[in-house]
């Protein structure tokens, strides 16, 4: 029987998020982040994965938002390409993050979600903003439509689907 895709993302993710993140972000607390981070993550299926780590990036990155989402997206490659097969979710704890602690930042987290669309799809993350401020989003969402980016264009399509795939 084939491996499920949960298995490819478990200690060597967490291993490399903390790398990339100390590289952009000095201070950040690698062996303890580490070991929260893969507490209880083996049990935990894909997409709780994600959510899982984001929750201890939390407690880990600089306590603003603005200031977390600055450190996140300095990990980010320079070139914004979407990595092939299941190396782009790498970046489905950075998506989550945005998701579940930027609600009260709407400019950042919209900054941010543009970003990280063109590594990883941030349909997810787009959900939270379009129920707690839906006229906002949809205004984005609207002027992204012309973005040059057709990952930021697709991230429009997407996230206004009312059925996605695993959703």
């Amino acid at each position: 029987m084939a491996e499920p895709l949960k298995a490819q993302f478990g200690a060597t993710v967490v291993r490399r998020l903390a790398t990339e993140i100390v590289a952009a972000y000095p201070q950040f607390q690698r062996a303890s982040f580490e070991r929260a981070a893969l507490l209880g993550l083996a049990d935990l299926e894909l997409l709780a994965r994600g959510r899982h780590i984001a929750g201890v990036l939390h407690h880990y990155l600089p306590k603003t938002f603005p200031a977390a989402t600055r450190v996140i997206l300095a990990t980010l490659p320079d070139v914004r390409v979407p990595a092939v097969g299941m190396a782009s979710f790498f970046y489905l704890p950075h998506t989550e993050f945005v998701a579940r602690f930027g609600l009260g930042h709407f400019a950042a987290s919209m900054r941010a979600l543009h970003e990280l669309t063109q590594v990883f799809t941030a349909e997810f993350a787009m959900r939270p903003f379009l129920e707690k401020h839906q006229e906002a989003t949809l205004e984005r969402l609207r002027r992204w439509t012309h973005d040059p980016s057709e990952h930021v264009r697709r991230l429009v399509s997407e996230s206004t689907r009312t059925r996605l795939p695993w959703a």
